[in-house]
């Protein structure tokens, strides 16, 4: 297959930035994660159910088929996601948000678990769709949950959107999280409000919920975020973005400003 020349040069600062190719994330560290997942971890989970019935070889070999690495050879203390597969996940992300972004119409979820790097990406995500006649739900912002989540009890954590994109929040910071219970709360009142959602844009226990409730889901999925691949390879989620999270929003920027311009049937 031919490679256009503009999705060679974003191949090439993929790698530069180790967004891809070399990446900080470990085979040894996405090979924990994948036991932890195996033994029911809900930091690993996602709020999908598959680690219920899946093997470590399965779940090895779903990993190698969305980052086109196998985490249980080569060296441990490096890791490698095939920047041919990350391509791919970025073209196939505005792909499937082509039709938003040309035709409007759509209701859109954006959520992230990991705002440290990707807030500025579903930022600019949501500020294209709504300035193209999506709509991007904020639903239960500023909501503090009922229910414990991991080692905050009930109503201290809770759901705030900055820029139209969904994060858990303590006290007054915003959260990594793995879990999906964020996630959950926010489509249970959605649908109690009578709400469709075409489309949900996330990554870790966000991304996991919504695939779990069935719903059209882009994630962004970093070598050890094992449940979303092993997801993937069970025919419940297609739409998987392998790349290093651990970065700094600039960084991400090219990749961002790329598939928003494809989406949106401009020249790359």
């Amino acid at each position: 297959m031919r490679t256009h020349h503009h999705e060679a040069v974003l191949r090439e600062l993929l790698v530069e930035r180790s967004l891809s190719g070399g990446i900080r994330t470990l085979r040894r560290q996405s090979l924990a994660y994948a036991r932890k997942m195996l033994a029911g971890d809900p930091d690993n989970t996602f709020g999908l159910p598959d680690w219920r019935t899946a093997t470590l070889e399965e779940v090895v070999a779903a990993v190698e088929d969305g980052i086109g690495d196998r985490i249980t050879d080569g060296d441990p203390e490096e890791g490698y996601i095939a920047p041919e597969h990350t391509l791919a996940g970025i073209l196939a992300h505005a792909d499937a948000l082509a039709p938003f972004l040309r035709e409007g119409g759509g209701t859109v979820l954006l959520a992230t678990g990991h705002p440290t790097g990707l807030l500025d990406h579903y930022a600019e995500l949501a500020r294209a769709l709504r300035n193209t006649g999506n709509r991007v739900v904020r639903v239960l912002d500023d909501h503090r949950l009922d229910i414990s989540v991991g080692e905050y009890s009930a109503g201290r954590t809770g759901i705030r959107f900055f820029g139209g994109v969904a994060c858990a929040f303590h006290d007054e910071a915003i959260m990594h999280t793995h879990r999906p219970d964020y996630m959950d709360a926010m489509l249970a009142a959605a649908a109690g409000d009578g709400v469709l959602i075409d489309l949900v844009i996330a990554d870790h226990g966000m991304a996991g919920a919504a695939i779990a409730a069935g719903l059209p889901t882009l994630s962004i999925a970093d070598a050890n975020d094992i449940a979303l691949f092993l997801a993937r390879s069970r025919g419940r989620h297609e739409a998987v973005l392998p790349i290093e999270d651990n970065f700094t929003p600039a960084e991400f920027a090219p990749v961002t400003e790329f598939m928003l311009r494809r989406a949106a049937g401009i020249a790359v």
